[in-house]
């Protein structure tokens, strides 16, 4: 039985092999589990919206720049 949030992958026998769990649902509950682990889920200090904005950019050309040429 498939669960909202939580995705049991099987490998190519059919055997579960690994779990997708949706922390944003789910992470309070696990919190314990993971530190037990020595696991700790922190969100990104990184802006969302900055990080998207250089992903959009990762597949364009570049411009090399030579650092000589910076300072004239």
């Amino acid at each position: 039985m498939q669960t909202a949030g939580i995705f049991i992958e099987h490998n190519t026998k059919g055997v579960p092999t690994f779990a997708r769990i949706d922390l944003k649902k789910y992470g309070v509950e696990l919190k314990d589990f993971f530190s037990k682990k020595g696991i700790s889920v922190e969100k990104s200090s990184y802006n969302p919206e900055f990080v998207k904005k250089i992903k959009s950019q990762e597949g364009l050309p570049s411009v090399k720049i030579k650092t000589e040429d910076l300072w004239k």
